[in-house]
């Protein structure tokens, strides 16, 4: 568990963040741990979708102005700029994301840092080189084909590539960090994760997993790293790192020659083996799941490091947390209530309960107030337990 603390730091920073269709608290505690070396990120912003005027115009006069206009009001936050030849839409995109370093706090908080922006500039560009005609089919919130014209799966992996090498250039690049990142766009959850902390979403209090967790005993981890020329001992990398996707962690990345990778030729035309990233000892390469909301089900998103998870499984957690919500709590308190409890399960025999602990929770109240969902969430699960007490 390396160096720990005689008495936990229990001091918490916890905060509300209130907003129009998403509200969310963040609760943090550094615990037994020397430092704080989790991070976290909770990007609000908006997609900026560019199409040509004269586009606009002929669009309008083959449907007609009418259903034009009724699109475009339908748009949340659009705004269409004049004086220009192009009209610029705005659709609301939001990130939360929990980095758990390990080895220094410098990765954890690079990565929060650069990783958020660079996804959404990313998600951007792609939507502004698509054609006019997809461009509309984005805009349109009744329309449903948002992940197949845009490659989340290569834009995210590509994203987190390009965050982990311009840290390499970092001078305090000896760290690492896990990833966990949420990105709720239009009516969609899209989920990458590398390495063990995680992103649950409570339907009617039932749990689906929005990412798994990279272990290094997992068959496909384990042979990517055994592939690579390392080894896995007491479910750790070369017996050092008790996880298998980071970033960061550069010394499981660098060139090894006992490994099966691919070659490329040097200039005195030696054939050098080199291994492509994602199938490094660790990799940076994220798993992705896209999740379509269901406003009638979804309730909730956990977004949390492994030392919330350590303590808790998914299932039990959503359970403490609608538990408290039926007792009228608010996201703050129950983010107080799930640290005290995580500390209070230290326990030198397991392990758990001695790591930082971070964890957003994320409420799905779409166009009702946050106050007004604390009173539907409460009342539909009193219904759920009594029966329908006619709220």
């Amino acid at each position: 568990m390396g160096n720990l603390l005689s008495t936990p730091v229990t001091e918490k920073n916890i905060s509300l963040v209130e907003r129009q269709q998403l509200s969310h608290s963040i609760g943090e505690m550094q615990g037994y741990r020397l430092n704080m070396e989790d991070a976290y990120c909770d990007l609000e912003d908006t997609i900026n979708i560019k199409i040509a005027r004269n586009e606009t115009e002929e669009e309008a006069a083959q449907k007609g102005d009418d259903h034009t206009v009724s699109r475009q009001e339908n748009i949340e936050n659009a705004n269409k700029h004049t004086g220009s030849n192009q009209c610029i839409f705005e659709i609301p995109i939001n990130i939360y994301g929990v980095f758990d370093g390990h080895g220094g706090t410098s990765c954890s908080r690079f990565v929060s840092g650069v990783l958020p922006l660079t996804i959404k500039v990313a998600i951007e560009d792609a939507i502004n080189a698509l054609s006019s005609k997809e461009k509309s089919k984005i805009m349109d919130p009744e329309n449903m084909e948002t992940p197949l014209l845009i490659d989340f799966n290569k834009i995210l992996k590509d994203c987190f590539q390009k965050v982990d090498y311009k840290f390499y250039y970092d001078p305090n690049n000896n760290s690492g960090s896990t990833a966990v990142v949420v990105i709720i766009f239009k009516e969609y959850v899209i989920t990458a994760n590398c390495g063990d902390s995680r992103a649950i979403i409570s339907q009617n209090g039932s749990v689906k997993n929005l990412s798994f967790d990279h272990k290094p005993k997992n068959l496909g981890e384990l042979m990517r790293i055994h592939n690579d020329g390392g080894f896995v001992s007491q479910n750790r990398v070369n017996s050092i790192l008790a996880l298998s996707r980071a970033f960061g962690d550069f010394n499981f990345k660098l060139h090894n020659t006992n490994n099966h990778g691919r070659f490329y030729q040097s200039k005195n035309n030696r054939r050098i083996k080199m291994t492509p990233p994602e199938e490094f000892q660790v990799t940076v390469e994220p798993d992705i799941i896209i999740h379509k909301l269901d406003r009638k089900k979804d309730e909730f998103i956990v977004v949390a490091c492994d030392g919330i998870w350590d303590c808790y499984r998914s299932q039990n957690l959503v359970h403490v947390i609608r538990h408290n919500l039926a007792n009228g709590r608010k996201l703050t308190e129950i983010s107080e209530i799930v640290l005290d409890s995580c500390i209070g399960m230290a326990n030198t025999v397991t392990g758990i309960g001695f790591d930082n602990m971070t964890m957003i929770i994320v409420a799905l109240h779409e166009k009702q107030s946050l106050n007004t969902w604390y009173k539907s969430t409460k009342n539909k699960i009193l219904d759920e337990k009594f029966g329908n007490l006619r709220h």
